[in-house]
């Protein structure tokens, strides 16, 4: 089997072609039933236009997921790290987190979605390093926002329980959109911005601590 190749400038766009391809087929059939001929079939190409971009599925399943956490964080820690009042902060933090999850469905999805559901179940623990790589990778993310919320329970406007239970449920609110959410052809910008407004004000009531209305 050849080789993958390393990424090059030439060879960027074949590569997100494919990782888009294959996570909308992992999406729809799931880890197992994806085949690289699937791939090859959805793209309209040969599968050695594949291999020589990725060495295997699991491959391309991990180099989706990372992609998807990449992405992620490199779209949400320039906000983290802003000076903007912590509402704000964490409010424009969802707004992005969830406006990428809209933008890039098939690839946020996956990686929202769980490694487990896909690969562990089916394969057991051969990827088992690779798993605990992308793992990493989420756990950075989340802390990401853990960081702003414990900040923000300390200065008393998000509620006083541990950051890591507040997270939990705030990204349950923003992440189930993946479930339920699905483009439809004339679907325009203004109906996702009404669709990331309304899952943001709905998770910030949940985190936000009530004001004390006593005398």
């Amino acid at each position: 089997m050849p080789q993958a190749q390393p990424p090059t400038s030439a060879s960027t766009k074949a590569r997100e072609e494919i990782l888009l391809a294959a996570a909308e087929l992992f999406n729809k059939l799931g880890y197992s039933m994806t085949s690289i001929d699937a791939i090859a079939e959805r793209l309209g190409s040969t599968k050695g236009r594949i291999y020589y971009n990725f060495k295997s599925k699991a491959d391309i399943f991990f180099e989706v997921q990372r992609t998807a956490m990449e992405r992620l964080i490199s779209e949400i820690e320039p906000i983290a790290c802003s000076d903007l009042d912590l509402v704000d902060r964490l409010r424009c933090m969802a707004e992005a987190h969830l406006s990428m999850l809209l933008a890039d469905l098939p690839i946020q999805k996956v990686a929202v979605q769980g490694l487990e559901r896909y690969l562990v179940n089916s394969t057991g623990y051969r990827y088992i390093n690779e798993v605990r790589r992308i793992n990493r990778l989420r756990d950075t993310y989340e802390q990401i926002f853990a960081e702003v919320i414990d900040q923000g329970s300390r200065e008393g406007v998000f509620s006083d329980i541990p950051p890591r239970l507040l997270t939990k449920p705030f990204f349950g609110a923003l992440n189930w959109v993946t479930v339920w959410y699905h483009p439809r052809k004339l679907q325009d910008a203004k109906s996702n911005r009404m669709i990331v407004e309304t899952l943001v004000s709905y998770a910030m009531k949940g985190i936000q601590k009530e004001p004390d209305n006593k005398p």
